[in-house]
């Protein structure tokens, strides 16, 4: 947002700006410090585990097409969405 469209904001809108600025600042500060304090502590182990392990790339849930189809229409009816009579 540029400093123009700031002129438009009524104060709370302002402030509802504001409040999500600093807690971006905040969420982006603990972000990292997580890191320094994960780098710090496998700076000390012996033998660093799998990153993918670490990532959850290994544990993948394969879907069939049906399943992802059933996923799908399970979540469009959660949020609201149009429902066909035809599929």
């Amino acid at each position: 947002m540029s400093l123009s469209e700031y002129d438009e904001l009524t104060p709370h809108e302002l402030n509802l700006h504001i409040q999500a600025y600093n807690e971006k600042l905040t969420r982006e500060s603990k972000e990292r410090i997580t890191a320094a304090y994960l780098v710090a502590g496998w700076s000390r182990t012996k033998k660093l585990p799998d990153l993918k392990k670490i990532l959850g790339e290994d544990k993948r849930n394969n879907q069939t097409d049906k399943q992802m189809l059933q996923t799908i229409r399970m979540l469009n009816a959660a949020f609201g969405g149009v429902v066909r009579k035809d599929g």
